[in-house]
């Protein structure tokens, strides 16, 4: 599993979104606009000024982090296609935390390389690759989304992958934005 954030947010449209609201403008004071995007987004749930950001990840991870995800509609993917890019090198499987689980994959994977060696298609081949089966992607939320996101995704009840992921989307945002998303961890 591997994220990085891709872009590098602001907070500025969010500023400038809450100075339209009020009239008021954007403020050059650092800590007051701060102090005011906390009291508008977070204190008083004024949540649409967070869609004036976003935040882009590239994403390594299982087809079952790449389903949970697309599940939240209010998200842009560009994922890598199965149908053009499976080769015998690039037959990676998540680790399930499970030894004998992780040694059925191996077999699995082997399978799959007799199937690509018979010369069955990529049509044919990736419907065969199961959930363990590793994907990249790109994914852009804006913060209104990721907050969502991010209240569902690190909760306990979630799949480990997505909350491994879902932890490491949080860690990858600048620090000074973190104040937004810190009633959105569910760290237990």
């Amino acid at each position: 599993m591997k994220v990085k954030l891709l872009n590098k947010p602001t907070l500025e449209f969010v500023d400038n979104g809450i100075g339209q609201c009020y009239d008021k403008g954007c403020y050059a004071n650092e800590e007051k606009k701060l102090n005011r995007i906390n009291r508008v987004a977070n204190v008083n749930k004024h949540g649409s000024v967070l869609e004036f950001e976003e935040a882009i990840f590239e994403i390594t991870a299982s087809t079952k982090v790449l389903l949970e995800m697309t599940r939240h509609r209010h998200a842009s993917y560009a994922c890598k296609s199965s149908r053009y890019t499976i080769d015998k090198g690039d037959i990676v499987f998540e680790d399930t935390g499970n030894n004998d689980v992780n040694g059925m994959l191996e077999n699995f994977r082997q399978v799959i390389i007799n199937a690509q060696n018979k010369g069955y298609s990529n049509d044919v081949i990736s419907l065969m690759l199961p959930q363990a089966y590793q994907y990249r992607w790109i994914v852009k939320m804006n913060y209104r989304s990721l907050q969502n996101f991010l209240s569902l995704r690190t909760d306990k009840h979630s799949h480990f992958h997505i909350r491994e992921v879902a932890n490491e989307m949080f860690k990858q945002l600048p620090d000074e934005h973190k104040f937004l998303f810190k009633d959105c961890i569910n760290e237990k």
